[in-house]
């Protein structure tokens, strides 16, 4: 392998990528009068303003659509149009995001929004609207799905929607910018994949007659196709099942939008798809069979036959939850079904494609057991000049890139993604591993070091570990070939030596070390600050709440300073909780949640306050706390009343105030209130006309629903004797024993009682077992309920055996299951529930990633490093702590006293 001649291809196709966006718009407007303008770069958009720029809330705004290689054209007219108008716009800062925001996975009403006008009023609308449509006339570009089209096949599209817009502390703990209705009220600015704009707003230009409703009809394609049922959508086009009135049977048809995912190759999806069919062609026998390619108006559309099983995805998800024992796949099993994708492989080729985009989820086991592969439109033959994509996880290293043309790889590119993909079969495991800084370790060591881990319990991970190894090597030359492979997998087992210590010690110091020099103390009056960057949803959560903000990294401060006696942490834990101090002022709405709201803020301060010796900043604690709404629409722990009640109760035990204690009582009677009983059982749902992404969900996990609201009633009821409270856990306990679903091991929940039985199973804190067990424990620890506590274990069971495929957070992954495996081992320790959580622990170092050389746990991603509290790092390292020097578990109040025995 030629490295270097790679390295420089590599850097001519990233800078093709890189067009000078902001010097062409600058160019174009000091040319035609906008000399007096600015340009302002934010990260992702680049905002170019008049000296008098638009101050609007809302209005009719312009989106103009585009593809990369018609970006810097139309940029280029539509500046000329909005300098000489004196209208502001906005652009992508760089090339490279135009590939993004115009791809396939890119949001469906988002997409292809490459340029944004802010017209001054509706006449100004007008104007502006009819230049851009006459001067991009003819131009490439996407049709714009939330916008109306300025005329028909143009780049020019419009909707209402903020401008300025009102900024908004939502019920659910986000920011978001909403539009002002006609009441005054801040309204949701609602993006829909059609035109949808608000019933009060005033259209600028005459509305188009309104197409003939056919009620009842359906949507027949080429005159042949009866569209059934949609399998997804996407911005490239729907997925379909539909009848073939002349096979007379049930197929699949895909479809393909104009101008979505183009390249600068300039083609798009269409020819993605008619790719696609003629790899259909090539591999006859190995996949869906090609019925027809058509084109219909502006799309393109496949129809192949419908392939009966399911993606090797979901076999392997069914064989785990099936088997009996915790030992995965049986190694002779292993061993075959590796067998038969290699001789798959082999024979696509033997017909001289690669695949390219191998992975689990493009693989069809059939009910007789036979393999097909599916959705081959990047097969392609080697040294072809294609469109670089893949799989994360599932390509080599040599061949994920950046640049936005290469040439096809040879076969080992697919021997690669056959070791990730057996890789992933053995242990359950993502391959997809966050990113180490330089020098970077090697892929397949890092696997290894989860095979390793994994193999101390599945044999089968010890059997084709050497496979693994050789299909992941990183150098072409050592890679395994399908030959070596067969040969492999024919010759008897030699074993292997599993297992690999786990060095708390350093994960937890690391861990330590990497929050502390993260930190950036940016200005907490400045509506986007905060103290650790968050991801995408993260960043749009009020920052000093504990979810995914600056009070869970202070609790975790604080409980590193009192378990490990650091004084370096104290004066880190003061700046951090001044920090969220002079935040709070900024905040417009108490919000009662204890992750998303500012009960979990107000304890995260109290408890800094009691480490610290900070007397002011106790009271400020207590005195945000007694803010707290205690009766709130939506009941939850996460985000409503239930969560509040669970703050006051805290503080009842840490003060003794009996203030606290009079408000956890307030709450639970409004709790009692709500409660809706059912032959079922009982719930607490969210009402549906609430302002919230909950409204209307009635769930069992602890996060929004009975197990989270009986907690709270449990604890209340032990703190203040309240029978009505304990009565109401009981039946909660009872609803939740009830709702379980066992399989061969463990028991699980699924989210909501409206979901089907059997569908959306869960394991976690948020939902499912994890969460539903630590009340069930704490019910019986309370009460002695015999029933609680046998469902508690099988909970354990059923959060101990996903551990492989669990991510590594506390609200949905190993570090809030471990710790409910603790709170088991504390309360019946007759079982191996620490030596289990033990093993969560070694998951989760067998993820860590290398950053300056320290050792850093990934997010819930686990490809990304976070330190957010709830999906990231630092709750991951409390719950280190907490397995490593024992202590209380987070933001649970005290636990309730033994009513019963363990049995």
């Amino acid at each position: 392998m030629n490295f270097r001649r790679e390295t420089q291809v590599a850097a001519r196709t990233e800078s093709a990528t890189q067009f000078p966006f902001q010097t062409l718009v600058r160019t174009t407007l000091d040319e035609h009068g906008g000399a007096a303008w600015t340009l302002a770069d934010d990260g992702f958009w680049c905002r170019a303003n008049p000296p008098e720029p638009v101050r609007r809330v809302q209005g009719w705004k312009i989106h103009v659509s585009a593809t990369p290689l018609s970006a810097p054209e139309v940029l280029h007219r539509s500046a000329m149009v909005l300098a000489g108008l004196e209208c502001a716009f906005k652009f992508p800062a760089r090339a490279a995001y135009i590939a993004e925001m115009t791809g396939g996975r890119y949001d469906r009403a988002q997409c292809g929004k490459v340029i944004t006008a802010y017209p001054r009023d509706d006449a100004h609308f007008r104007e502006v609207a009819e230049a851009l449509d006459e001067i991009t006339a003819g131009l490439p570009g996407p049709a714009i799905l939330s916008d109306r089209p300025y005329g028909r096949g143009g780049l020019v599209h419009y909707r209402f929607g903020a401008f300025g817009g009102v900024p908004t502390l939502t019920n659910d703990g986000t920011w978001e910018v909403r539009l002002r209705d006609p009441s005054g009220a801040a309204v949701p600015d609602v993006r829909k994949p059609w035109f949808c704009p608000p019933e009060w707003a005033v259209p600028p230009l005459p509305e188009p007659p309104p197409a003939p409703a056919v009620p009842g009809r359906p949507v027949l394609l080429n005159g042949r196709y009866v569209v059934r049922e949609a399998i997804r959508h996407s911005s490239r086009g729907g997925v379909y099942f539909a009848y073939d009135q002349i096979g007379d049977t049930t197929v699949v048809i895909k479809q393909a939008r104009a101008h979505v995912a183009a390249g600068l190759t300039g083609e798009d999806a269409r020819a993605a798809l008619r790719r696609e069919a003629a790899a259909l062609r090539s591999l006859s026998g190995l996949t869906a069979e090609l019925i027809e390619v058509f084109d219909q108006e502006d799309h393109t559309f496949l129809v192949e036959s419908r392939l009966p099983g399911m993606t090797l995805t979901e076999w392997a998800q069914c064989q785990m939850i099936e088997a009996p024992d915790d030992a995965g796949l049986a190694p002779e099993r292993a061993v075959a079904l590796a067998a038969r994708l290699a001789a798959l492989l082999a024979e696509v080729h033997r017909r001289g494609l690669v695949y390219r985009d191998l992975s689990p989820n493009n693989i069809i086991v059939m009910p007789d057991g036979e393999l097909r592969l599916i959705d081959p439109e990047l097969a392609a033959p080697p040294g072809r000049r294609v469109t670089p994509a893949h799989t994360p996880g599932f390509a080599p290293p040599e061949y994920v890139s950046d640049g936005p043309t290469s040439t096809a790889p040879g076969p080992e590119a697919d021997c690669y993604a056959l070791g990730a993909i057996l890789f992933h079969l053995v242990t359950g495991a993502n391959p997809a591993l966050s990113e180490d800084a330089e020098p970077a370790r090697p892929d397949v060591d890092r696997l290894g070091l989860i095979l390793d881990i994994a193999g101390a319990h599945r044999p089968a991970a010890r059997r084709l570990a050497p496979a693994i190894r050789g299909l992941c090597a990183v150098e072409i030359q050592d890679r395994w070939t399908l030959d070596r492979l067969s040969a492999f997998l024919a010759a008897p087992d030699v074993g292997g030596s599993p297992g690999r210590s786990v060095p708390y010690d350093r994960l937890i110091e690391d861990g330590l070390t990497h929050i502390l020099t993260t930190m950036d103390p940016t200005d907490p009056t400045d509506g986007a600050a905060r103290l650790w960057p968050s991801g995408a949803f993260g960043s749009e959560t009020e920052p000093s709440n504990v979810q995914h903000g600056a009070a869970g990294v202070l609790a975790l401060l604080v409980q590193a300073h009192d378990t490990l006696g650091r004084d370096d942490l104290a004066p880190v834990a003061a700046r951090v909780a001044r920090w969220i101090q002079r935040r709070l002022p900024r905040v417009p709405t108490v919000l009662p949640g204890l992750y998303f709201g500012q009960a979990g803020t107000a304890l995260a301060l109290w408890e800094a306050a009691r480490a610290l010796g900070d007397d002011e900043l106790a009271d400020e604690a207590a005195e945000i706390a007694l803010s707290l709404p205690v009766r709130w629409p939506n009941p939850d722990v996460f985000h409503g009343a239930a969560g509040a009640g669970m703050a006051q109760l805290h503080l009842w035990h840490a003060t003794g105030r009996e203030v606290f204690l009079d408000r956890a009582a307030d709450c639970a009677d409004g709790l009692l209130a709500a409660a809706q009983y059912a032959e079922d059982g009982v719930y607490w749902p969210i009402p549906k006309d609430f302002d919230s992404a909950l409204a209307g969900i009635s769930h069992f996990g602890f996060a929004h629903g009975a197990a989270g609201v009986g907690t709270f009633l449990l604890d209340l009821a032990l703190a203040a004797d309240r029978q009505d409270c304990l009565e109401a856990a009981l039946a909660a306990g009872e609803t939740l024993i009830g709702a379980a679903e066992h399989g061969p091991w463990g028991a699980r929940w699924r989210s909501g009682r409206a979901d089907p039985p059997g569908s959306g199973l869960l394991y976690y804190q948020c939902s499912g077992s994890s969460g539903v067990g630590t009340f069930l424990l704490r019910l019986w620890q309370a009460t002695g309920h015999p029933g609680a506590l046998d469902l508690a274990r099988q909970a354990a069971a059923a959060v101990y055996r996903t551990r492989w495929s669990a991510g590594s957070a506390v609200c949905h992954g190993l570090a809030g299951n471990g710790h409910f495996l603790l709170d088991l081992a504390e309360a019946a320790g007759d079982e191996p529930y620490r030596e289990w959580a033990e093993e969560l622990a070694a998951c989760l170092y067998a993820r860590h990633a290398r950053l300056d050389g320290l050792l850093v746990l990934p997010d819930e991603s686990g490809s990304d490093i976070r330190v957010d509290y709830q999906v990231g790092s630092s709750g991951a390292l409390g719950f280190l702590l907490r397995l490593r020097y024992g202590g209380p578990r987070p933001w649970m109040v005290t636990a309730p006293a033994h009513a019963g025995s363990a049995r």
